[in-house]
């Protein structure tokens, strides 16, 4: 085994035992918080370890009944829980037939986040499963290294010890390295193998956008990773995609950001990673709307950098995230 990955993997072992002690001896002393923000934390990993497109169903509507997580496309749901009893099991299932998820979902899935003994229980109706952290981890550990290596990123982000906290009042990317790989897979993709000045160009590029990201605090990545993701190739006069503009109406932001959005884009207009155009024409017909385009050329100045990066991804908003949010650029190789 890879010297990196089995010592990651041990990382990785050592976070989900400290977790589940943690959530035990919390919910223990009352205090059952913890449970409620670990519906969230797991979503990627889940993802990830399962190959899910998992949502928040209590971002679809508030106090979601009977799951927590739900991937409509491979039916199947999610609930995180610390409890592992038989009388959670039936409550849990029991409410999934009164308000009939089974026409949404095939299959249910228990994620119990604590040590407790895992419930043996199953239901004639439903396709049921009971995992724990170790099961999570077994998946883990049978992914390629990029995702091993991802996942332990975010969770060595997001499963911060309260004790070893730093009182540092620097955004995170400043007090961080973030590494450029080479990006074959990137330099394959824009046709530039038999140019090496435009490669190293290139080169150039992705290290100062990997540095100008790094110094944004990780309200402004996701605000940023939103519009680049979420966001639309422009039409030309011709109606056909422009590949090198990425577009995104600017009342689509507002609603998905209120007034606290409008305080990161004026940040991000002062560095020139966005701009406002108030006469885009979407259906050439002179009907014009406000967008906002993500936009960071350098050296490679014919090239925007992001929609290249949105090309690459290729609707892969996993592996988009990981490049924008975490700075990790060797999903690029």
């Amino acid at each position: 085994m890879d010297i990196r990955r089995e010592n990651v993997l041990k990382a990785l072992a050592e976070r989900f035992s400290t977790f589940a002690n943690v959530v035990t001896i919390q919910n223990k002393a009352g205090f059952n918080d913890i449970n409620k923000s670990a519906e969230r934390l797991f979503i990627d990993v889940l993802n990830i370890a399962y190959n899910l497109r998992l949502r928040d169903m209590n971002a679809i509507q508030d106090n979601y009944p009977a799951i927590d997580l739900g991937d409509y496309s491979s039916r199947t749901c999610i609930q995180v829980t610390s409890e592992s009893t038989n009388q959670k099991f039936r409550r849990t299932v029991e409410r999934f037939k009164e308000k009939q998820l089974d026409r949404d979902f095939d299959k249910l899935i228990f994620l119990i986040i604590s040590n407790k003994d895992l419930c043996t229980l199953t239901d004639k109706d439903i396709n049921t499963s009971v995992i724990n952290l170790n099961d999570l981890y077994k998946a883990i550990a049978n992914l390629d290294d990029r995702d091993v290596f991802y996942i332990d990123s975010y969770l060595a982000q997001n499963l911060v010890s309260r004790v070893e906290q730093s009182d540092s009042i620097l955004p995170l990317g400043l007090m961080t390295t973030y590494s450029t790989p080479r990006p074959n897979a990137l330099i394959s993709f824009l046709g530039l193998e038999d140019e090496p000045e435009y490669t190293e160009q290139l080169l150039n590029d992705l290290k100062s956008l990997a540095q100008i990201l790094s110094n944004l605090t990780k309200h402004q990545r996701e605000y940023l990773f939103y519009i680049v993701g979420h966001g639309q190739f422009a039409r030309n006069i011709y109606g056909r995609a422009d590949e090198n503009n990425i577009v995104m109406p600017t009342s689509q932001v507002g609603q998905a950001f209120g007034d606290y959005g409008v305080q990161i884009f004026h940040v991000l207009k002062a560095q020139d990673l966005l701009f406002v155009n108030d006469e885009y024409d979407p259906h050439g017909d002179d009907r014009y709307i406000s967008v906002l385009e993500p936009y960071f050329r350098d050296e490679l100045d014919d090239t925007n950098l992001f929609c290249a990066l949105k090309s690459f991804c290729n609707g892969d908003l996993n592996r988009l995230r990981r490049i924008i949010l975490d700075c990790d650029f060797s999903h690029l190789q």
